[in-house]
């Protein structure tokens, strides 16, 4: 029908612009209060095909927000849409299922809880891509959001689920009785509470939130290196390297605590085995020997090599002409002038780019075929816990993520739980171009800084590089593509807050709720009493086709 696909194109709509600049995340609110109109709809009158309308709609939520992956890989683009809508699908047609089979109200509970448990399982899940989970699509609302201390992202995706259902009630009880304006008045009542409560609290959050002084000084790079046609081929590792201690010579006074670069920022076959004799780390260090209190931060790609007794993981290679293998790491380093260099393993990696899900089973038969990216391509390796690296004048820890890993709230939390008073971000976002991709990223930023109340030190290679308050204010930012620098102050916060402290409660509670939801169907699904039809009508026989019946069903 028409109205179905109308309603259909309006909830992808309005799914799909709070990921723009320009317009608020508020929208999400009642984002989903079409959809459901078309499900109800459906339901209603028993019909089949529901499925259709729910897929087109979250295909192109999909497809209108990260659209722009295709810069870096067109089949990976491909991919995130159907493999991300597809799991989504799967939520709303349990919901559906379940709404159907156990009545309205335990229907709309599985809509929240089972939206909710996927997002939580995605998180961890070895093939993620959480880039669109529904809190995220607050980030500009920075304001009406400082309760994500609270819950993380994860409180926003619940709010909105809520929402959603209150207004879709409303609209249902007030179709059903035009004339009476009092219809669903205790439904309007608790949207109101609903809406406001948070938004309130978090105004007042805001406003009165005072950062403890403890000033961090930091001289963020950004070298604005053309990853496309200069960073892996056009522009060697030498005159790479001149433009980044270029930049750094120039904002790295005596005042400086850190000078930061972006990821994968510089490249010299660092080898882990003998990182300290490596010229790049002997350069680093002389330059933190001239600058006593400075401790140069950077991304870059390193390599181990396991020696023959050593177990290597599946994320190994194998060395050409050798029975020796080696691992590749996409790693952030620190150096100072103690001379000691501290290294922490990008540990959340972007499938199909510096992973293959199940590498113990893949690897061997799909590794060559892995898209190259960020400098890197194939299995990368990772840690197991998060690190801090401490100053060199020891009065800071600092977390670095790298990339990817500041869209998972819980995982980031883990560099505070480490110790990390202050955080960096580094990135080479410079693969989206001059795309929402980038700006959505940056954004994201803001909401670790709320969940954990920790300032953030931003590098990105292209842009844009900021400064993060810890209200989730971007107070200090470059341009997109540009070579630049930035200097400023980030406070040091040691308070722990209840999400850095609990984790995602929300999400836990999501997962235990959709068991008993599931459970609950079962039973239902079982214990109810088939239908008994009155005056059966009696079985026919079917008459044996002999050639007189033959004969006479022809006329003959």
């Amino acid at each position: 029908m028409r109205r179905h696909l109308l309603l259909t194109l309006l909830s992808a709509l309005l799914l799909s612009l709070p990921w723009y600049e320009s317009f608020s995340g508020l929208l999400l609110l009642v984002a989903f209060v079409p959809l459901l109109m078309v499900e109800h709809d459906f339901a209603k009158s028993n019909r089949r095909g529901f499925w259709k309308y729910a897929w087109l709609c979250l295909l192109l939520w999909n497809a209108a927000t990260t659209w722009w992956i295709c810069n870096a890989t067109f089949f990976g683009m491909v991919g995130a849409f159907i493999g991300n809508s597809v799991q989504m699908l799967l939520v709303v047609w349990l919901f559906h299922v379940i709404k159907k089979r156990a009545g309205s109200a335990v229907g709309y509970a599985a809509f929240v809880a089972l939206w909710l448990a996927w997002e939580w399982f995605y998180f961890d899940a070895e093939i993620t891509w959480p880039w669109l989970t529904l809190g995220n699509g607050l980030a500009k609302d920075v304001k009406l959001v400082q309760w994500y201390e609270l819950t993380g992202a994860l409180g926003g995706s619940l709010w909105i689920l809520l929402s959603n259902l209150l207004v879709f009630f409303i609209l249902q009880k007030q179709q059903a009785d035009l004339l009476n304006f009092r219809a669903a008045k205790v439904e309007k009542m608790l949207l109101a509470a609903l809406v406001a409560a948070p938004c309130c609290c978090s105004l007042v959050r805001f406003y009165t939130y005072r950062e403890a002084e403890n000033p961090c000084r930091v001289a963020i790079l950004q070298p604005n290196i053309d990853p496309f046609n200069d960073k892996f081929g056009g522009m060697s590792a030498e005159e790479q390297q001149r433009v980044i201690f270029a930049q750094a010579a120039s904002v790295a006074t005596d005042s400086a605590d850190y000078v930061i670069a972006p990821e994968t920022a510089l490249e010299n076959m660092l080898w882990e085995n003998s990182i300290e004799q490596n010229s790049l780390m002997l350069r680093l260090k002389s330059f933190c020997a001239q600058r006593p209190n400075v401790s140069f931060v950077t991304g870059a790609t390193t390599y181990y090599l396991y020696g023959e007794d050593e177990d290597a993981p599946p994320t190994s290679r194998l060395m050409k002409n050798s029975s020796r293998r080696y691992d590749v790491y996409n790693a952030a380093l620190q150096a100072d002038s103690s001379g000691r260099v501290l290294r922490y393993h990008k540990s959340k990696l972007v499938v199909g780019v510096e992973m293959l899900p199940y590498p113990k089973y893949l690897n061997k038969i799909i590794g060559r075929f892995a898209i190259s990216l960020g400098g890197t391509s194939g299995g990368l390796g990772t840690q197991k816990e998060r690190v801090a690296f401490t100053s060199s004048n020891r009065k800071f820890k600092a977390g670095v993520a790298i990339c990817y890993e500041s869209i998972f709230g819980q995982f980031y939390t883990e560099y505070i739980k480490k110790g990390a008073n202050v955080m960096m971000i580094i990135t080479n976002d410079g693969w989206w171009r001059d795309t929402p991709g980038h700006r959505q990223h940056l954004r994201y930023a803001s909401l670790r800084a709320i969940e954990t109340r920790r300032s953030i030190a931003r590098s990105a290679n292209t842009g844009i590089s900021a400064i993060v308050n810890q209200r989730g204010e971007i107070v200090q930012r470059t341009s997109w593509w540009t070579r630049d620098t930035l200097s400023g102050t980030i406070n040091a916060n040691e308070h722990i807050t209840p999400y850095v402290k609990h984790g995602d409660i929300v999400g836990r509670a999501a997962g235990i709720a959709t068991l008993l939801i599931l459970l609950y169907t079962l039973v239902v699904r079982c214990c109810k009493p088939k239908p008994k039809t009155q005056n059966p009508k009696p079985k026919t026989q079917n008459p044996k086709l002999t050639l007189t019946r033959f004969k006479t069903l022809l006329g003959l």
